[in-house]
């Protein structure tokens, strides 16, 4: 945090350079030009496969024939000859070498920088920097340059500042580097690769010379041919580094040098930066006899070998300590109060991960809790308090109060009141408290007037600190605030409060909260602000307007409720402004064109709202627009020819619209800086019209998504990528065979998507995608013949839906190590599944169903893979007993082995798997009694035993009766069907389905379908399951949580059918057929308002059919036949739309459909009154009531379908049918029914 970094050098020395150098826009000589020009032809731009290669890269496009040079990117000149003096090539990409000798002709150069870049491990050329006489600063920094850099000679002797960090010069000795350039006073040499040798020392003439270094850094600094500590006490030895002003050292081990010797021996040394796991001793030496000049001292996680850290902190020689940096040390009996008392002229205290104490014990005067300290800044982060309060130390005490910053981030202080310390620090100026856990809210309790007790506040972050309640108004008054920062507060709620004139609120930022209801006009006083965030919050009503921000550079009102549209211009005027983000809001309208032409806008986001219209470009735009993202709206109309010309653009995402035509993808050879696009699920037709084939002129792309984009062949100008880490080409008409020059194309990390598309073949061996990790998508071809050899680094593998044909090889399986996610579904592979699969230890994801495999399923699938989340084993031929070891520690959340022939018992370890969701075994050779022990699974909502040999009561032991509330408790489809169970369905059974009798209100999920996996890929994994449900049997796919099914179907099943059926409310399917229930229709069944299918055919049951039966308006379908049921069947609008099979083999029964007709004097089971009573109950007018309902509820559900809000208003209908329209049809039914009667 505290790592001193050259850039502010860098910046004087340009800055010296440029003041003399007049304006920099003289005329460039002819000879000047051309060499730049030459140099930048030796040059290839934008190898992704840089290790230091930024997001914002250059091909240096101002780099023209016939321009003035002294204006060009990176170039400047003196004010009157014309020469160049400073060349910037830093982070622009380039590889190649530096051979050209082009260069050294810019003989006038003061500063050079080719920092960041990827140059050939080549010779340094010669001749070369002597040709530079005048270079005063030179970069090199992470350039890819090795070797012994040229020195002899007096090279480079008049360099001033020298940064080699990052290279390998292993040969290059560090005391002659320094002999060796006399003028040298700044040296870096960060993650460099430098000799200590002493046999390549420089004479022993030159040995004693006191070097005229004033900084070295050497940073994690790789030390080769000696030891580093034996080499620097003899340069401290020989006074070779006495003009030292700062040192900064990382990753050594200096246990053989004391820290006192070090800082003894260098008198001038005010800086010392030790860091990252520094070994060294604090043993007293003799050297040190003098209070040192040492103003700053930073220790960052260093190792003490001998001595005590905390006696050294206490010398009186580090009286000048201004600044002091200390990480993870254990000062558990050191007092803070101690610390910075003794240390009188220290402002600046920052501490990491250190425990101290706060206790005054340690004080010699006890008084000195009174006094006041000079501290100015002080920074606890992650610390721990082990002893004291440092609460009552930050609101009581004075001895904190001169402090200008106080960061307290990640600290744990539960009794702190932030009224208190606002009140006792008031010269406080800036306040971090990120993920301060405080159990009470520190703001819960403050009074408005508390704006007076801040005068000078003026920085606040609150981040992530689980604050609750109303965030208070009086806090965004503070008019000295420029910074509030409370975002990641998930239960802070409110509104904002009318912000008057006169506020200096520069930055805001609310996302991640409840924050809510309308953005106020009033914003428009915050005539300061810079940066604006609001995002992911609830905020709603029309977007404000950005021109009533002069300042502002940085909105994002992303995931909110903000409908309106932009204005069409007026974004000019916002000078500052860099980046938009609007997505995931509903705002309208079409997009303006002016925001593409914005000159410094940098971003912008507007995806996921309902912009329409077309996508228009004007001529002049701007060449600083990095990033657009407009993907998931409604626009239409073709892509625009002008997208050629977004030259500084390397993100561009237009997915998910209505895009239509025909798009040549050479636009984006213009497009030097793009690695990201996507193009996908448009109505675009994409093709390659390149005649030149000049695809080496393409840029290096990244991301590139062509999904659904009517493409008939792979492009070829990919053929010549070499970084692609993720290519989406699903659902187009690609066919033929996968070329095999596409495993070569990618970097490291590669995702490749084909599936949906009409290959038939693909290489047997993909071993030539050397990369280390591979996500490979070919599902849904038709690819035929052996399984492939996926490469090592698999780690996401779905050749699912293909028409694969034959035995696995023992080496597919030894090559998916790293795999975590494996899908070979719907092929017709054989063969068994052997242990290697085991070897997957990171498998999350495995998907083997719709095959032909056989064998015995591996049983260390089960017990020594504790991360296997989706097993799916379905329709094989699998047999033997199910595993009975399962591991402690089951991850599984599905678990899907329907249809093959396994045998034996339930294995009872499964109640091991506490976030099983999903568990089919129907459709096997099953033995066992009914799993009453499966209820403890406290998410189970899917269970399948359908088809099996399943036998015995359901009922309950008396021993499980204590636990039954706990049973089953998130159950949604239970389907125990065409097994042998017997004895009764008891209303203690029933009853602990508390899942089917209530649904959440809140926002519907999915259970099946949508499983969530880190594994699965793109983070879900699609799960069905089979049902018998409205008399057919059917696979679902995407179920919502709402769908409930009971299926106790063609079992032996006994008695009558308790009443308490009916509490199960939520039922969409009941299939009871097939077994020998006596006795009538309980009548509460015609509670189940949501039921669409109820089937209780084959059965002997009696009576009449309950009438309430005919408010069922969801029913769409009834099988009652095959019982012995009487009386007329209700005549309702609902029941005429069932055929006669619903009824048949019922003697008993009369009234449409059957064709037997009821008797005039027969008592009507349908409670038909009998006619002229003027009170008689109207079916016909139920029958109007009903169809209204129905109408309503149609209407409603295309509403849903069709409409952002169709969750909230799925559950509205939902309750206002419950909750309002039941107790009132019954309550008339009831009257009728009595009116009736009497007459």
């Amino acid at each position: 945090m505290f790592r001193c970094h050259p850039l502010p050098s860098y910046l004087l020395l340009v800055t010296i350079i440029l003041a003399t150098s007049g304006c920099g826009a003289s005329l460039c000589r002819q000879d000047q030009s051309a060499a730049l020009l030459r140099l930048k032809a030796s040059f290839h731009f934008g190898n992704s496969s840089a290790l230091y290669c930024g997001w914002f890269t250059s091909t240096l496009p101002s780099w023209k024939a016939d321009t003035n040079c002294c204006t060009w990117e990176g170039v400047t000149c003196d004010g009157t000859l014309g020469y160049v003096t400073a060349l910037d090539l830093s982070e622009l990409c380039i590889s190649g070498n530096l051979r050209s000798p082009d260069i050294f002709k810019l003989t006038s150069l003061r500063f050079l920088s080719l920092a960041y870049n990827n140059f050939d491990a080549t010779p340094w050329p010669r001749p070369g920097f002597e040709q530079l006489p005048d270079l005063k600063y030179l970069d090199l920094s992470y350039s890819g340059l090795s070797g012994a850099l040229p020195i002899e000679n007096g090279q480079l002797s008049n360099l001033v500042t020298l940064n080699l960090s990052g290279l390998h010069l292993k040969d290059l000795n560090l005391e002659t580097l320094i002999d060796s350039l006399g003028s040298l006073q700044t040296l870096y040499l960060d993650e460099a690769y430098i000799s200590v040798n002493p046999t390549d020392l420089v004479p022993a003439s030159s040995g004693n010379k006191t070097s005229s270094l004033k900084e070295l850094n050497m940073w994690r600094c790789t030390i080769t041919g000696g030891h580093f500590d034996t080499f620097l006490t003899n340069l401290l030895f020989r006074s070779k580094l006495a003009n030292l002003v700062m040192l900064g050292l990382s990753d050594f081990d200096l246990k053989n040098l004391s820290l006192y010797s070090l800082i003894g021996s260098l008198d001038k040394l005010q800086n010392l930066y030790l860091d990252w796991h520094f070994a060294l001793s604090i043993d007293l030496a003799p050297l040190l006899n003098t209070t040192s000049g040492l103003k700053e001292l930073r220790m960052w996680r260093c190792t003490i070998t001998s001595g005590q850290f905390d006696t050294f902190l206490f010398d009186s020689k580090l009286a000048n300590l201004v600044m002091l940096g200390l990480s993870d040390f254990d000062f558990k009996n050191l007092s803070l109060y101690s610390l910075i008392g003794s240390l009188g002229k220290l402002q600046n205290l920052y501490l990491e991960n250190v425990n101290i104490s706060a206790s005054p014990t340690n004080l010699p005067l006890a008084s000195s809790t009174n006094t006041t300290s000079g501290l100015k800044e002080l920074r606890m982060w992650g610390c721990t308090i082990t002893s004291g309060h440092f609460d009552t130390v930050l609101t009581k005490h004075p001895f904190l109060s001169n402090l200008i910053m106080l960061d307290l981030s990640v600290l744990n202080l539960k009794n702190l009141s932030f009224y208190d310390l606002i009140n006792n620090l008031n010269s406080l100026q800036k306040l971090y408290l990120c993920a301060v856990n405080i159990s009470v809210s520190p703001i819960m309790s403050v009074h408005s007037s508390s704006t007076n007790t801040t005068p000078g506040l003026q920085e606040l972050q609150m981040t992530d600190c689980g604050l609750t309640g109303t965030f208070p108004s009086w806090i965004f008054h503070i008019k000295s605030l420029t910074m509030l920062d409370v975002s990641q507060n998930e239960n802070l709620c409110g509104e904002l409060p009318e912000f008057a004139e006169g506020s200096s609120l520069q930055e805001l930022r609310l996302s991640g909260t409840k924050l809510s209801g309308k953005i106020p006009e009033s914003t428009g006083n915050l005539q300061s602000l810079t940066m604006l965030d609001l995002s992911d919050c609830q905020f709603n009503g029309t977007i404000p307007q950005f021109a009533q921000w002069p300042m502002i550079e940085s909105i994002d009102l992303s995931g909110n409720n903000l409908i309106g549209s932009l204005p069409s211009d007026g974004y000019h005027a916002l000078r500052n402004l860099t980046r938009v983000d609007l997505s995931n809001n509903s705002i309208s309208g079409v997009i303006p064109a002016s925001l593409f032409s914005h000159p410094s806008l940098v971003s912008l986001d507007i995806s996921q709202n309902n912009f329409t219209g077309n996508f228009l470009l004007y001529p002049n735009i701007s060449s600083n627009l990095a990033s657009i993202d407009l993907s998931n709206n409604k626009l239409q109309g073709p892509i625009p020819k002008l997208l050629s010309e977004l030259v500084g653009t390397y993100y561009l995402d237009l997915s998910s619209n209505n895009f239509t035509g025909t798009v040549d993808l050479s636009f984006i050879k213009n497009c030097k800086e793009l690695d990201y696009l996507s193009l996908s699920y448009n109505k675009l037709f994409v093709v390659e019209e390149d005649s030149n084939h000049s695809y080496l002129e393409y840029p290096f792309i990244w991301e590139l998504g062509l999904a659904s984009c009517n493409l008939s062949s792979v492009p070829k100008f990919l053929m010549h990528q070499r970084g692609i880490y993720d290519l989406d080409l699903s659902n187009n008409n690609i066919g033929g065979h996968v070329p095999d020059w596409i495993w070569g194309i990618g970097d490291f990390s590669f995702s490749l998507n084909l599936s949906h598309n009409l290959f038939t073949s693909v290489d047997t061996n993909l071993s030539s995608a050397s990369v280390y990790w591979f996500d490979l998508d070919l599902h849904s071809n038709k690819i035929e013949g052996p399984l492939p050899l996926p490469p090592m680094g698999t780690y996401r593998l779905d050749f699912s839906n293909n028409r694969f044909n034959s035995s696995i090889m023992p080496e597919f399986w030894s090559r998916l190590r790293s795999a975590d996610s494996l899908s070979l579904a719907n092929n017709s592979l054989i063969g068994e599944v052997p242990h290697l699969i085991c070897n997957a230890t990171n498998m999350e994801v495995l998907d083997l169903s719709f095959n032909r495999f056989s064998g015995l399923i591996p049983p260390c699938l089960l017990k020594d893979n504790d991360r296997l989340e989706i097993l799916n084993l379905r329709s094989n031929n699998f047999h033997g007993s199910l595993p009975q070891d399962i591991s402690d520690q089951c991850a599984l959340q599905v678990i899907d082995l329907n249809s093959n022939k396994l045998e034996g018992n339930l294995p009872v370890p499964l109640i091991n798997c506490h976030m099983l969701q999903v568990l089919d075994l129907g459709n096997n050779l099953i033995v066992d009694t009914y799993p009453e022990w499966l209820g403890v699974l406290p998410l189970l909502k899917v269970l399948v035993l359908k088809s099996n040999r399943f036998h015995g009561p359901i009922d309950y032991a008396d021993g499980m009766n204590k636990q039954m509330h706990s049973f089953f408790p998130e159950l949604q489809v239970m389907d125990l069907s065409s097994n042998s169970f017997n004895g009764s369905i008891t209303a203690r059974f029933l009853e602990q389905f508390k899942a089917m009798m209530t649904v959440s209100s809140g926002a519907l999920s999915m259970y099946v379908g949508i499983i969530k996996s880190a594994a699965a890929s793109p983070n879900y994994y699609r799960e069905s399951i089979t049902v018998t449900i409205k008399g057919q049997e059917t696979t679902l796919v995407q179920i919502l949580s709402v769908f409930m099914s009971l299926d106790l179907s063609n079992n032996d099943f006994q008695g009558i059918i308790p009443n308490e059926i009916g509490d199960l409310k939520f039922l969409k399917g009941l299939n009871l057929s097939r077994n020998s229930f006596t006795g009538r229709i309980p009548p509460r069944i015609a509670n189940m308002l949501q039921l669409e299918s109820l089937d209780l055919s084959s059965n002997q049951l009696s009576g009449e059919i309950p009438p309430a039966m005919a408010l069922m308006s969801f029913l769409e379908v009834l099988n009652l036949s095959y019982n012995h049921l009487s009386g007329m069947i209700p005549q309702s609008s609902q029941f005429s739309t069932f055929p006669e099979a619903s009824f048949l083999g019922n003697d008993g029964l009369c009234g449409k459909p059957l064709p037997r007709m009821c008797d005039t004097n027969h008592t009507p089971s349908s409670a038909a009154a009998t006619s002229g009573s003027s009170k008689e109950l109207n079916w016909e007018f139920l029958s109007v009531e009903a169809g209204v309902v129905s109408g309503l509820v149609i209407v409603f559900t295309t509403t849903l379908l069709w409409g952002s809000g169709r969750r909230w208003l799925y559950w509205q209908v939902d309750k206002f049918l419950l909750d309002v329209l039941r107790p009132w049809i019954r309550g008339l039914l009831e009257v009728k029914f009595v009116t009736c009667k009497h007459a």
